[in-house]
């Protein structure tokens, strides 16, 4: 079983955040887990994996759906 790897970036700079993210995701291993803590919905991460990395790259489920705070898993295939 995989590790899961927690990112919070609500303090992290609006700027920065995307690329935090992303290399985040980067860095995991195949079957690896992302739990992502955010304060606005994270869809453009899931539009942005699905374009670059295809559906069948990954999993996107929420834990928390707002309204201050978003969490979601990120499975990397």
């Amino acid at each position: 079983m995989s590790e899961t790897h927690r990112l919070d970036v609500r303090p992290v700079e609006p700027k920065d955040r995307f690329e935090c993210i992303m290399g985040a995701y980067e860095g995991l291993v195949d079957g690896g887990v992302l739990e992502l803590t955010v304060d606005h919905d994270p869809k453009c991460m899931y539009y942005t994996l699905r374009a670059t990395r295809g559906d069948d790259a990954f999993t996107f489920d929420y834990l928390e759906e707002g309204p201050e705070t978003w969490r979601v898993l990120v499975r990397k295939r």
